[in-house]
């Protein structure tokens, strides 16, 4: 009785240790996501009860996935598969679903509050092929709406021993109903141009069109030569104008003495 009792303990004791699991979390699946439907529901949310108790918003979005397992064996049971899920942009999760991530933060890592979460799943994926092919199994998520104008979001599963990872994510991409594609566009404003920055050439100011107020233009130096009026210089006659001017007073100069002298001889005679 003695032995058989020892020999249970020991038994025990191998099963607690796992020693048989590390072996299964080694089994190679192809683990594969793909989007079925997207549904968007514009209505007032009640917050009182129901699936979206506690949130509010201008409605919200139903979205259906298909989980695929193409093997060639089921995901291990102790290796655990990651769900990264990324709400669309003007969606936020459901309060039901923050509760839960709340209560099972062993589980769950929240990267973005209310944006995007990520949760360790508990169990194993089976083969689509188990029981006679089942296709995979679909999942259903929801969103909170917040904004009319959205942008895509992502779901992505993550698995050690999968040997292709191009069809682990799906996009989640849809539009608001009734809203059309200009009243989500935006226009970045134009930065206003910096005269001190940029300063414009005074040879780009028009004399023939001045502005409606000199208010109206920046009053640096380089304006205000522009829009003041025209000076005339003796610095600005050229040497031509020089040579003329000394010609004619030379001349002035000659007939002056010359009166000077015929006035003198009539004076003597």
């Amino acid at each position: 009785m003695r032995v058989l009792l020892r020999l249970l303990v020991v038994m025990t004791i191998l099963v607690v240790a796992g020693a048989p699991a590390a072996a299964a979390d080694d089994l190679t699946a192809d683990v594969a996501l793909e989007h079925y439907s997207t549904e968007v529901t514009v209505a007032k949310i009640d917050p009182g009860s129901g699936q979206f108790k506690g949130d509010t918003g201008i409605g919200f979005v139903t979205v259906n996935l298909i989980v695929h397992n193409y093997g060639p064996n089921n995901t291990g049971l102790y290796t655990p598969i990651v769900r990264d899920v990324m709400a669309p942009p003007g969606t936020v999760f459901r309060h039901l679903d923050e509760q839960y991530f709340a209560e099972h933060a062993g589980l769950c890592t929240v990267v973005v509050p209310h944006s995007r979460v990520r949760c360790k799943l508990d169990g194993s994926i089976w083969l689509d092929t188990y029981n006679g092919g089942s296709g995979g199994h679909m999942i259903t998520m929801y969103f909170v709406l917040k904004k009319k104008c959205v942008s895509p979001g992502w779901v992505r599963y993550e698995y050690p021993n999968d040997p292709r990872t191009s069809n682990n994510a799906v996009s989640i991409s849809f539009v608001v109903p009734g809203v059309t594609a200009s009243e989500c566009t935006t226009h970045k404003p134009s930065p206003a141009k910096s005269v001190a920055a940029s300063p414009t050439p005074a040879a780009s100011v028009s004399p023939t069109s001045p502005p409606t107020s000199i208010a109206a233009i920046d009053p640096s130096p380089t304006d205000n030569l522009v829009l003041a009026p025209p000076v005339k210089h003796v610095a600005d006659s050229s040497p031509v104008d020089g040579v003329i001017i000394g010609i004619v007073g030379a001349l002035a100069g000659a007939a002056l003495v010359a009166t000077l002298v015929v006035n003198a001889r009539r004076r003597r005679g």
